[in-house]
């Protein structure tokens, strides 16, 4: 018996063998090869050196067909209307003030606001974008597009004489005293100065083109004409009363061109 346990136990310890198969390792890839730098600044430089594309040229902005220009007298005309309409009421407070009168200024003050907003506000904006010096020239003002311009384009184009009135008296009252040394009175002639810029490129501009007699204004709203028009049947109140005057001075030879008038 003791042989036949001794034997069994060797068999037990000598069991099958399981064989264990080892996977391969994982062949890693190569690295990718870097292209090298010069090429990488050429393709750069191809880039930026693409042709760009051909910027569409501006369309000159000109008066549409089936209008006029303005002639010399209605352009005089409508000029002198506006000016005695908004800023008429100026003229005899600065006499009276060079006069060295004592008098309250107020009621010119409130009078002239009231005129300046009715010409330079309401006309443009509820009377067919026309100030009174339109009617009575029989002129109005058309853009590129052949529509009347935003009643704004007008404000700021009558506020032309607001600007050169109080920059003209701010720098006169500050330097009549000398150059102003203090912060303050600089500040004030800065800004009087700046009031007269916008005048005075409007003029400049003008004078330079002339021929189609488009200003600051003008030009910063994309083109706007004074035109020729017609008497309107539609005027009605004291819309007609402005029409009469039209006639008056169409009859007068106020509205025609200089060159006609010799």
């Amino acid at each position: 018996m003791g042989l036949l346990e001794k034997a069994s136990n060797i068999q037990t310890e000598e069991g099958p063998k399981t064989l264990v198969l080892k996977t391969p390792k994982p062949v890693s890839e190569p690295d990718p090869i870097k292209e090298p730098k010069k090429t990488l600044k050429k393709e750069k430089k191809a880039r930026r050196t693409k042709r760009k594309k051909a910027k569409a040229p501006r369309e000159q902005k000109t008066l549409p067909d089936g209008f006029e220009v303005a002639t010399t007298g209605q352009r005089i005309t409508r000029r002198v209307c506006d000016f005695a309409v908004s800023y008429g009421w100026s003229v005899p407070m600065l006499a009276i003030t060079a006069w060295g009168s004592n008098f309250n200024p107020t009621p010119f003050v409130m009078l002239g606001l009231a005129l300046i907003i009715f010409n330079l506000y309401f006309m443009p904006r509820y009377a067919g974008n026309r100030s009174v010096g339109n009617w009575i020239s029989r002129t109005r003002y058309v853009n590129s597009r052949g529509q009347a311009p935003i009643w704004v384009y007008m404000s700021l184009k009558g506020l032309t004489t607001v600007f050169v009135i109080l920059g003209l008296m701010t720098l006169l009252t500050l330097t009549s005293g000398g150059f102003p040394t203090s912060t303050s009175g600089q500040i004030l002639y800065a800004g009087g100065l700046i009031l007269l810029i916008p005048p005075l490129l409007d003029y400049t501009m003008y004078k330079l083109r002339k021929e189609s007699g488009q200003g600051l204004w003008d030009s910063v709203f994309g083109g706007v004409w004074l035109v020729r028009t017609v008497k309107s049947t539609e005027a009605k109140g004291w819309l007609k009363r402005l029409e009469a005057i039209g006639d008056f001075t169409e009859s007068k030879g106020w509205l025609a061109d200089e060159e006609t008038k010799d």
